[in-house]
């Protein structure tokens, strides 16, 4: 899924919840639930290069629409430990695939097991329609609940 997305379907939680743990817990918790929906994303495995403009680009964005959302408040605690939970499975992940394969081997049963987990809750599409369909619905989601909150 797009870290514009995993950013914006991370906000909600910023307006709902007060304690920040529990803000970025269950922010990193919606955002391995969202992986589960169908969703296009961008695949860096299958690039020839490493696509750090493209991912640099999906996570500023998300930051511009918390900015557009939210003003100046976006940069209050809440709202960015929000954001750092939402895209916190992410970031890992991608730090572990960045890593040397003999470095990755030798990494203990529980921490592979994690990388596992994540990877098997991805339920990808390479249809760029039929994979953003999901992620459009929780982000209309997400604009009620911080509409209506």
């Amino acid at each position: 899924m797009l870290s514009i997305i995993h950013t914006f379907i991370s906000l909600p939680f910023s307006i709902v919840l007060e304690n920040p743990v529990l803000i970025f817990i269950s922010a990193a918790v919606f955002h391995l639930f969202a992986d589960s929906l169908l969703h296009w994303n961008i695949y860096p495995h299958e690039m020839k290069r490493f696509p750090a403009l493209l991912i640099a680009l999906d996570v500023v964005g998300g930051l511009a629409v918390a900015i557009v959302v939210f003003g100046s408040t976006a940069f209050t605690l809440p709202i960015l430990v929000a954001i750092a939970g939402g895209n916190f499975p992410d970031a890992l992940h991608t730090s572990w695939d960045l890593l040397p394969k003999r470095t990755t081997r030798r990494a203990p049963r529980w921490v592979k097991s994690a990388f596992a987990f994540h990877n098997g809750l991805q339920h990808e599409t390479y249809d760029v329609a039929r994979g953003l369909v999901w992620q459009i619905v929780l982000a209309v989601i997400a604009l009620l609940v911080i509409t209506l909150a």
